[in-house]
């Protein structure tokens, strides 16, 4: 649970793999381990918030789109908008 935002284990690796992008490249990429990786994508453990970002961002997809459909509630969607803004906020900033 992310602050009542569940993440979708399917939705990461399908991703994953549309890009072609293996785990150990998905895991050296947002600075994890790929036992990690391997975890979340089985559904056993659930990525922090903030890795949850950073994920989004080099799947390169928004935020919203790792969410498992659970019903959803009003601060589940805040917090998904404040994550996804946080990310294009860095993303800016790491463009100067």
């Amino acid at each position: 649970m992310l602050g009542g935002i569940m993440y979708d284990p399917e939705k990461g690796k399908a991703r994953r793999l549309s890009l072609g992008i293996t785990v150990k490249e998905l895991a050296d990429r947002i600075g994890c381990s790929t036992q990690a990786v391997y975890q979340w994508e089985r559904g056993e453990r659930r990525p922090s918030l903030t890795t949850f970002v950073v994920i989004a961002h080099h799947l390169g997809i928004p935020i919203a789109s790792l969410v498992e459909q659970a019903g959803g509630d009003e601060n589940s969607a805040r917090a998904i908008q404040l994550a996804e803004i946080h990310r294009i906020a860095k993303e800016k900033n790491d463009e100067r």
